[in-house]
């Protein structure tokens, strides 16, 4: 072969290699940013907890809030522990460091566990390519002068303790495209044996129905393990969501309870519905009889009609005539005696009732296909 072929061919297969080794890198590249956005931060989070707020834009919930005419109702609101002190520092440090969070960042969960104190929480984030030491820079700030972060291995797996003060301490763990933190290390411990043995909440045959339905754009929900209302909860393991809706002077809170037995559960649950006492008082009713319901309603209409409008006939003359369950209530009743409304409102509810004061609150429940779905909608008295 001459000299002058062989120097082609040189030429020709280096080409060639540098476009194979290209091509490579760049699938590489691609599977990698695939990956890293299609982390299942539900593969993290253990099976036993309580409870599970989720997010694909928590920054625009954060910022929303402030413009709506309610806003300043809710200043003093808090979502306690990790949630409250981490994401609204690491907002504030995006912003004035790295042009606010990423869109990966943006998209977080909070898990919540037994005995449910403010520090039994973990926070997962996805993480973009720069987040992580954008977060680790964060934390460092917060650390004493000259610490360094403490390194622990449990089961072949990196922990990273960070100090933040006053006796608190942060832990991490890390891989591609997420980071779990928490202020309990045995928390993280249990989000790598979940991740490791596979006994996740993704495969929890009840919580597996809510991760089948397809999510909106633009979500903010929360899971319970329980039911929409504390008086229909039974043995049956559920779960139950509450996607929130905002506008300039409602709130929303809508979603479904999911059964490991739906026949049973949802026959149980029509049987505590018709059992309850119809109840009807200036500020509050409450009702499981449809005619009851349609007969308040057209007072409730004709009373505007005749010039007796008031915010709570308003809500009332709105409400849905085929709802199986109905409560509507003046948050100002509930502060005067929140005992009377622990079987309807959870907890979460029940001890911030305070913030709500402002508001109109109408439950309904609705039993179709053997289905259980609500609708909570809070009314600002502007």
């Amino acid at each position: 072969m001459r000299l002058k072929t062989v120097a082609k061919l040189s030429v020709f297969i280096s080409v060639l290699l540098f476009c194979v080794a290209v091509g490579f890198y760049a699938i590489a590249r691609l599977d990698m940013t695939e990956r890293n956005r299609e982390v299942d931060l539900y593969s993290f989070v253990p099976s036993d907890c309580v409870g599970v707020l989720e997010s694909d834009n928590i920054s625009a919930f954060l910022n929303e809030i402030p413009s709506l005419n309610y806003g300043k109702e809710l200043d003093g609101f808090q979502f306690p522990g990790l949630f409250e002190f981490l994401l609204h520092q690491l907002n504030e440090y995006a912003v004035q460091n790295a042009h606010g969070l990423s869109s990966q960042m943006n998209h977080l969960m909070v898990s919540f566990h037994a005995p449910g104190s403010v520090r039994d929480q973990v926070l997962y984030f996805r993480m973009g390519g720069s987040d992580q030491q954008m977060l680790e820079d964060m934390l460092k700030e917060y650390a004493p002068a000259n610490f360094l972060p403490k390194e622990e291995k449990y089961r072949g797996k990196t922990i990273w303790v960070y100090p933040l003060g006053q006796d608190e301490f942060l832990a991490a763990y890390s891989g591609a495209g997420f980071m779990a933190l928490s202020y309990q290390k045995r928390l993280i411990e249990q989000v790598i044996d979940a991740k490791l043995d596979k006994n996740s909440l993704n495969v929890d045959p009840v919580f597996s129905q809510i991760l089948a339905k397809k999510k909106s754009h633009h979500f903010l929900i929360l899971y319970g393990r329980s039911a929409a209302m504390p008086f229909l909860n039974s043995d049956a393991p559920c779960w139950c969501e509450f996607e929130f809706h905002l506008n300039s002077d409602v709130l929303y809170l809508t979603g479904e309870t999911y059964h490991s037995e739906p026949d049973d559960a949802f026959s149980v649950m029509k049987q505590r519905i018709e059992a309850q006492h119809l109840v009807k008082e200036d500020h509050l009713i409450v009702s499981a009889d449809k005619d009851s319901t349609w007969l308040f309603m057209e007072e409730a209409y004709e009373a505007n009609e005749d010039g007796r409008r008031t915010l709570f006939n308003e809500c009332l003359a709105n409400l849905s005539r085929e709802a199986a369950f109905t409560l509507l209530t003046d948050m100002e009743t509930v502060i005067g005696n929140p005992q009377r409304y622990a079987g309807y409102l959870p907890s979460f509810i029940l001890d911030n009732a305070f913030l709500f004061r402002s508001f109109i609150l109408s439950i309904q429940l609705s039993m179709n296909q053997e289905r259980s779905s609500h609708i909570w909608v809070f009314t600002y008295k502007n």
